[in-house]
């Protein structure tokens, strides 16, 4: 206890000695919105038409707006920021009502902002479903085993979390074994990361798969490579219908909308405000928009709506009609497209890769496909938001914008390729040229972020594959992106990985597993700074969810998203940035995480 009370002591002095340096180069300058009394650039606020509801005094704030830096205290009113700057000014704003929020040396920064998530589907999989990861088949049959026993009363049998950097052998997965564990009622296995689906011979059926059933576009049904019969294992497009029929139409489902009232209030408290729904679909938008009516959305909302290679045509537009809506905390701006799969499926559209010469051939879409599907986008009033795994992804879509962009400009645009996980050096600076932003997952960063057996290092065991070691050290460049001028917004892609930002941003700098102390630091050389993550978690974040004159920064006029966190993250030892706390979490001014 006299541990914490010195350290809170400390902070405190710590947080003095701040203000004392601000006091001695003058006065704050403060910044009022326009339905207040307006105050000089640099001058000193007047007194405001009306009293703030609310005001965060003595604290240490991070505003994320360059023309004002820091500050002392922020007022807020009718959801809205109406004053920047010193504890004194901030009197002005008082009244009779007026809640005073002491920080008491602690740290208020915007609403963090993950710009790549999948909230129903973390809270479903990760939260709902019988776990089996695993590390040996027999480790997996028999936790498989123990899912079949307690499965609920129904056709299906279902369970989450077998991964192939957990465990190489899965592709050694037999039909026969599944049958063995569950011979009568369907089975599905989903596995971490979405990408695959392994089915018993009973699921097979049912949905009328049989050895001569065609690939889907966009997926692939798993067959022997001897005899061509199926092995049981669905991946992407050939498992998305089975995946929906689980989630609602079987024993396991959850309405959507029960899914949300749940995971929001958790996202919260972790400091998120905003977020784009990197996998939406009509059920979501149509939950999203029960939960804002009944005024309890808690979160900014941005919709990925999929289109694929079948579909584009017709989707595209559909999805485009959806804009007219965008007069609320939902946006829709973005046709999510997957132009491949992942490298542990041998399925990423590598520009040279598994051994042979030449493109790997993997990509879900043909460069004239792409082609048409960023302009179709763009006449639509849509961005692309492209799952990007292998360099050849990445360069397909920057050629498809950089064809675009010959016939016409497009200044809304702000068209974002998600992951990177490779892109050729050649064409790292093509994001600044074009305008493209660079959604990065930071967590990558950390060795074990996508699973494996402690001291699991993702780039050895790539490097040991039939990728190689070059290419396995060119994996996640983001500091290289950034470097080159691209725009870095930040997202978690959580259900599949750490959804806690704080852990995120932490592996992001460090390439450390967060909180592991013999963690050895996997790619050091693509780590980014901390105030590079800070800005792509909260302002450029904004920017690629149409959302930076809303919010993302503190300054009058925008929305009060706000967190109040326990320690300085930009000064305290970079791998204690996963110590982070929220204690408090507002959203448009209302507080949806009560202090603690």
């Amino acid at each position: 206890m006299a541990s914490i009370q010195w350290m809170a002591i400390r902070r405190r002095l710590k947080s003095f000695a701040l203000l004392a340096a601000w006091a001695a180069c003058g006065p704050l300058p403060g910044y009022a919105a326009a339905n207040y009394e307006a105050t000089d650039s640099l001058g000193t606020a007047k007194r405001p038409a009306a009293p703030a509801d609310l005001i965060f005094r003595s604290g240490l704030i991070y505003t994320l707006n360059d023309r004002q830096p820091t500050a002392q205290a922020v007022a807020v009113a009718a959801g809205k920021i109406v004053f920047v700057g010193g504890n004194g000014e901030s009197v002005a704003y008082e009244g009779p009502h007026t809640r005073i929020v002491d920080l008491h040396g602690n740290v208020l920064l915007p609403g963090i902002i993950d710009s790549h998530i999948h909230p129903a589907l973390g809270e479903y999989f990760n939260r709902r479903l019988c776990n089996v990861q695993s590390f040996t088949l027999e480790e997996g049959y028999a936790k498989l085993a123990h899912c079949a026993k307690i499965a609920p009363k129904g056709d299906w049998v279902v369970a989450f979390g077998w991964y192939f950097t957990d465990n190489p052998k899965l592709s050694d997965v037999t039909l026969k074994r599944l049958d063995a564990i569950v011979p009568d009622r369907r089975l599905a296995v989903i596995a971490r990361d979405f990408h695959t689906v392994w089915v018993n011979s009973v699921t097979l059926r049912d949905y009328s798969i049989t050895r001569d059933t065609p690939d889907p576009a966009g997926g692939s049904y798993g067959r022997d490579p001897a005899t061509h019969e199926l092995t049981g294992a669905l991946r992407d497009a050939a498992a998305l219908g089975l995946i929906n029929g689980v989630e609602h139409d079987s024993p396991y489902a959850v309405p959507t909308l029960e899914l949300y009232r749940t995971v929001l209030p958790y996202l919260n408290s972790l400091g998120l405000t905003s977020m784009l729904d990197a996998l939406a679909d009509d059920d979501a938008e149509a939950a999203y928009r029960k939960l804002e009516a009944e005024g309890a959305l808690t979160m900014r909302v941005s919709l990925a709506f999929r289109a694929s290679a079948e579909n584009y045509r017709t989707e595209i537009p559909r999805i485009g009609a959806k804009r007219a809506k965008n007069d609320s905390y939902i946006r829709v701006d973005y046709v999510k497209i997957f132009a491949d799969g992942n490298a542990e499926d041998n399925l990423a559209n590598m520009l040279s890769a598994y051994g042979k010469s030449g493109p790997a051939a993997h990509g879900y879409f043909t460069q004239a496909q792409m082609n048409e599907v960023v302009r179709l986008a763009e006449q639509n009033g849509l961005s692309i938001y492209v799952h990007s795994i292998g360099d050849g992804a990445a360069r397909q879509v920057l050629d498809a914008v950089a064809a675009a962009r010959k016939d016409s400009p497009c200044p809304k645009c702000r068209h974002t390729l998600t992951h990177l996980q490779w892109i050729s050096p050649s064409d790292i600076p093509r994001l600044k040229q074009l305008n493209v932003i660079a959604n990065i997952q930071e967590g990558w960063l950390a060795p074990r972020s996508i699973g494996g057996p402690a001291g699991y290092d993702y780039v050895k065991d790539t490097a040991a594959g039939p990728l190689g070691p070059t290419l396995a050290k060119r994996m996640y460049p983001f500091r290289q992106l950034g470097e080159a001028g691209a725009r870095l917004s930040a997202g978690s892609d959580w259900f599949f990985t750490d959804e806690n930002p704080w852990n995120d941003i932490e592996a992001g700098a460090t390439s450390r597993d967060p909180g592991v102390a013999d963690s050895v630091a996997m790619l050091p050389d693509h780590a980014v700074d901390v105030k590079t993550l800070l800005k792509a978690r909260t302002i450029d974040a904004a920017y690629q969810l149409f959302d930076e004159k809303e919010t993302g920064s503190i300054e009058a006029g925008k929305d009060a998203d706000l967190v109040v966190i326990n320690q300085n993250i930009l000064e305290v030892p970079v791998d204690q940035i996963h110590r982070t706390k929220v204690l408090m979490t507002f959203f448009a001014g209302k507080e949806i995480v009560a202090g603690h």
